[in-house]
């Protein structure tokens, strides 16, 4: 398994004659941007950070500004917010299923028309076409009570549609407005930046990594292999850098992590369990980098090599590097109203692409623990080493691991009615996980062909991440409890 044989190419450079180029950032000729576009940053920056970590008093409750936006939408219409999400059911089904019998060829569809529906984005594998076509069926008989008793059981629909698919319908584009801003107005650009002294001792990657990983983290894994992809074909980045990037820190996203607290009634705790996720995902980096797989993976490059320059400075000068990167994104950037727009549609297209197969997977997961032994038996030989590590409700907090390396949604919003320490603990590992077979690992076998990056890697490095990820999340999650912070 990942042999030396499988990833090596004569076409490929070897990076043994590779120097990088070293650089102070009091060299660095800092652009003349003018005063609009540094309140254009400071405006985004401060409000995507203060709706998704400020915490604010709401009814009584300690609570963050997406959490008060979620309730006064659901609050004045839900009605309207369930026709919202049958309607992002349909349209996601709709078009999957229009994408891929273009793409099978039969019949084609012009290109005008492949551009217009933006078929490419839309195009996935067979078994997802169908979890979003099935959606669409469970949508309809939930609404309208149409179908057999043991499916509509009360239990099952509360959880699958009542606060699985209306938080996750409401929550990916609301808070992609908020994410938008951030990535498109320099937000991301300035933490990338910031980051760039860590990557290079602590994860033994160029520091322009740390803008992939921000992508990520603020926008979605998709938008960090992107960069990724991008800088791995200009020569920036080798395999072994790749791999590490995309499966180390393409984890889930603020929005996401932020839907299924929302559906786990844990907003009131999200900036802790935003420090408890990174810090856990920092720490299993970190040790992943230095033992094998990934650290037997080639220093081969694609292309020419480019690496970036390394930077030295103090933190003041950092500081005011990371601010100018992030002015002069924001100078070339949207204004305010058109990021937050253009951020509402990216959410709404990635809901259609998430919600029917979250409504379909969660449907069978409920019913088959419901009505069938298969979870227990699965989670049974695992449960006494979470036993073991002091997390109540063991064999839920087991299934939820299990199901988390399928579909982060599914595992982490399986221990909704479980203990609080078990909650934050299974989010926090579910979260961190990164290799999630409903999408970014396909997405990652499909992009990376040249690497390349194959199922049974990816796999085994799930495996890894979620070993190191179970006493780790363990520890800070006890050590928040003994805080009081949770």
């Amino acid at each position: 398994m990942l042999g030396s044989q499988a990833w090596e190419s004569e076409d490929h450079v070897s990076d043994a004659s590779v120097r990088a180029e070293e650089k102070s950032i009091s060299d660095v000729d800092f652009g003349r941007n003018g005063w609009r576009p540094i309140v254009r940053f400071i405006v985004a920056f401060l409000t995507g950070g203060f709706v998704f970590l400020f915490p604010i008093q709401w009814n009584g409750q300690t609570t963050i500004p997406l959490d008060v936006i979620l309730t006064l939408i659901q609050n004045a219409s839900i009605a309207a917010v369930e026709l919202f999400a049958l309607g992002i059911i349909i349209v996601g089904g709709v078009l999957t299923t229009v994408a891929n019998v273009h793409y099978r060829g039969t019949p084609t569809f012009s290109q005008q028309t492949v551009d217009r529906l933006e078929l490419e984005y839309w195009r996935t594998a067979s078994v997802f076409v169908l979890f979003r076509l099935a959606a669409v069926f469970f949508a309809f008989a939930i609404l309208f009570d149409i179908g057999p008793a043991w499916m509509l059981a009360d239990p099952i629909v509360n959880i699958a549609w009542g606060a699985l698919v209306i938080t996750v319908a409401l929550v990916i584009p609301i808070g992609a407005v908020f994410v938008n801003l951030l990535a498109e107005l320099g937000g991301l650009q300035f933490i990338g930046t910031l980051a760039q002294p860590v990557m290079r001792p602590a994860f033994k990657l160029p520091g322009q990594s740390a803008l992939d990983s921000a992508a990520s983290w603020l926008g979605s894994f998709s938008i960090g292999y992107y960069l990724t992809r991008n800088v791995f074909d200009r020569g920036g980045y080798n395999k072994r850098e790749v791999f590490v990037i995309c499966t180390c820190f393409a984890t889930a996203n603020l929005g996401t992590v932020g839907a299924v607290a929302a559906i786990l009634g844990l907003l009131h705790i999200f900036p802790v369990i935003v420090l408890l996720y990174t810090i856990a995902t920092l720490a299993v980096a970190a040790i992943l980098v230095r033992i094998p797989p990934l650290s037997m993976v080639p220093n081969e490059y694609i292309a020419e090599p480019d690496p970036e320059p390394r930077f030295t400075g103090t933190v003041g000068e950092y500081l005011r590097f990371a601010f100018n990167e992030g002015v002069s994104t924001a100078a070339n950037g949207d204004s305010i109203p058109r990021a937050s727009f253009t951020g509402f549609i990216d959410g709404l297209k990635l809901a259609g692409t998430v919600v029917g197969s979250v409504l379909t997977m969660s449907m069978v997961v409920l019913l088959l623990e419901a009505y069938t032994p298969a979870f227990e038996y699965i989670a049974e030989p695992f449960v006494p080493l979470l036993s073991l590590f002091g997390i109540p409700d063991p064999k839920l907090a087991t299934i939820g691991i299990i199901l988390g390396g399928a579909e982060f949604f599914i595992g982490s919003t399986f221990v909704v009615q479980a203990d609080l320490v078990t909650q934050v603990f299974v989010l926090i590992v579910t979260s961190a996980q990164a290799i999630f077979f409903s999408a970014p690992a396909p997405m990652m076998v499909d992009m990376f062909d040249d690497v390349p990056m194959r199922f049974r890697d990816l796999f085994l490095l799930l495996v890894m991440r979620t070993v190191l990820l179970i006493p780790i999340a363990a520890a800070l999650t006890h050590a928040a409890d003994t805080l009081g912070l949770i």
